[in-house]
């Protein structure tokens, strides 16, 4: 049992994220990926609100997203060369995952739950697809903020498109994880009665 536990905490810790270059064919299939999903959703999560989705942008899908990155760029001011790079992106990894979160606009300490929960969510969903065989990367960007992409995948105010996920399988020439060497971010935190006793 303790042999396993060392496996399972070694893997969570050699985890990496790979670029598009480093991923080629096949990525989950549906039913993979809906049960890839479903681990994701296991994180704590208050009233089970699910305040995220993930949407897959199929193949046949990839021109019109294509369409939406050179028309933000083309907004910020992008020239002819820029745009078309930004076009190019929608059409690199085996598949494309966007990821939405759905903001509550009840209180602020809600809306911090919700955040923590959509957040955990992605991370989960990486180390499930880690398990699996799987390689990804979360990539973000100026883009998103464009209104036309925004509107293009959220269903109303509430929800933000913040990300997007591009998987596959690692290929032969991946790099491998990097040692995990930073300091653990852990402190012991002391009330201020304690603090001053000798």
């Amino acid at each position: 049992m303790g042999n396993t536990k060392e496996i399972v905490l070694q893997a969570l810790a050699s985890r990496r994220s790979l670029k598009p270059k480093h991923l080629c064919a096949p990525a989950p299939n549906k039913e993979e990926l809906s049960k890839l999903v479903q681990t994701a959703m296991r994180v704590p999560d208050h009233n089970q609100s699910t305040p995220y989705r993930f949407v897959v942008i199929e193949d046949e899908d990839r021109g019109e997203l294509a369409r939406l990155y050179e028309q933000a760029a083309e907004s910020l001011g992008a020239d002819e060369e820029k745009a078309a790079k930004a076009r190019s992106k929608a059409f690199k990894g085996p598949m494309i995952v966007a990821f939405i979160v759905r903001r509550t606009l009840l209180d602020e300490q809600r809306s911090l739950e919700a955040l923590l929960t959509a957040g955990a969510a992605l991370g989960q969903f990486m180390q499930a697809l880690a398990a699996a065989g799987f390689g990804g990367i979360v990539l973000s960007g100026s883009l998103l903020a464009d209104a036309g992409l925004q509107s293009a995948f959220c269903q109303d105010k509430t929800e933000k498109l913040v990300a997007w996920i591009t998987i596959g399988t690692p290929s032969p020439d991946a790099p491998q994880p990097a040692v995990e060497d930073r300091a653990p971010v852990l402190s012991s935190w002391k009330s201020c009665a304690n603090a001053m006793r000798p």
